[in-house]
């Protein structure tokens, strides 16, 4: 085991609330400060698989507590935990590497369902099977010990987020503070960060999620590439209004949701073009509502995520008071932060470092979470 002196090289993995795939990213870390190293991949889920894991979610919400797996559940587990491996075996290729220069391996997994008013978060992932592939030591089910704690289990990134900022010149943090990043996947979520390094995270509001289910369902296609349809549409005030509405909005974070807590009554009446118009200003709204629980308004605000790649929802963000960048604007690489952050947890479990925060979960206290898989095949490096 390595000391607190120590510098690892980790593998971070997520499967978001967007269900499009894993990203596997590639750091080396103290458990304090990191930095993005290497060549990150991307491995896209095949649709058939994107249908079994919305399968999943249906039967998870049929679940008081995630209590069993059905048949279907375990292979649909099996297959995600194999397609994680198969994008480390990946990123090892490209960058050169072998499975005995890894130190460890942070594995999100795939979330189900996430009720932490009920005491439960639910992701689904094998970290047992995923170390014994790799032959690398891994951590997953990092959001239980906060969850059973009292906590929220999300957002898990604002420590990554702190320990990138903080390593930032600092003559750009000097014009930044307060600063908040906004990471618009599936769910949206901020972290605030003030000067004196005090976090506020919690989750805004719908991200991608909304928007990519309502063009599948009408056009087959993946997402609003570049918010084409929204665009051509028009939003609709009153319904966006009803929505607004949602007790959510105005509740005291730390707060998280789970990728179906909203239900959008009323979009059903609408076009293609002007339900895309009104769901992209909702996801516009709630971040922009999301700041008024921030303690200071936020100097500068940068976007991770695949919306920042949604040109129309950028725009309409940068139509604010607030100057809205990307966060390749900081050197931060805008489409990994979240497995690079996985990575960077894992770290941080070998080291018993707390990962969740008053601020950012609602926890008591700082947390640690995570648990240990070693393989039991070949070397344990840990």
């Amino acid at each position: 085991m390595k000391s607190e002196n120590d510098l690892f090289l980790a593998i971070g993995l997520m499967s978001g609330t967007s269900m499009d795939g894993v990203d596997c990213a590639l750091i080396e870390s103290d458990g304090h400060g990191a930095k993005a190293v290497g060549q990150a991949v991307h491995m896209a889920y095949s649709p058939d698989l994107r249908h079994q894991i919305v399968s999943a979610m249906a039967e998870a919400a049929a679940e008081a507590r995630p209590n069993r797996k059905s048949k279907n559940l375990n292979q649909l587990e099996r297959a995600l935990t194999l397609i994680h491996a198969q994008a480390v075996t990946q990123l090892l290729a490209v960058n050169g590497l072998s499975h005995k220069d890894v130190h460890v391996v942070g594995f999100h997994g795939q979330t189900l369902r996430h009720q932490p008013a009920e005491g439960w978060s639910w992701q689904i992932g094998d970290g047992a099977l995923l170390a014994n592939e790799i032959d690398i030591p891994v951590v997953n089910d990092f959001r239980r010990q906060d969850v059973e704690s009292g906590g929220q289990g999300a957002p898990l990134v604002p420590i990554y987020h702190q320990a990138l900022i903080q390593a930032l010149p600092k003559s750009v943090n000097a014009s930044n503070y307060p600063m908040a990043i906004v990471n618009i996947g599936g769910v949206s979520n901020v972290t605030w960060i003030g000067k004196a390094g005090h976090m506020l995270a919690f989750d805004t509001g719908p991200g991608n999620a909304l928007i990519d289910d309502w063009v599948r369902q009408h056009t087959g296609e993946p997402m609003d590439q570049d918010g084409r349809y929204a665009a051509e549409g028009k939003s609709d005030l009153p319904l966006l209004k009803t929505w607004m509405a949602e007790a959510y909005f105005t509740q005291i974070p730390p707060k998280s949701l789970d990728r179906q807590a909203f239900s959008v009554q009323g979009l059903e009446r609408l076009s293609l073009t002007d339900g895309a118009a009104t769901l992209l200003d909702f996801t516009v709204k709630t971040i922009e509502a999301a700041f008024t629980h921030c303690p200071e308004r936020p100097q500068h605000i940068y976007i991770c995520g695949g919306g920042r790649h949604n040109k129309i929802l950028m725009s309409k963000l940068a139509r604010g008071v607030i100057p809205v960048d990307a966060v390749e604007k900081l050197g931060w690489r805008g489409d990994f932060l979240e497995a690079e952050a996985f990575g960077f947890l894992a770290c941080r479990y070998l080291l018993g470092l707390p990962i969740t925060f008053p601020g950012t979960t609602g926890t008591a206290r700082p947390l640690p979470g995570g648990t240990l898989c070693n393989p039991t095949l070949g070397q344990n490096k840990a």
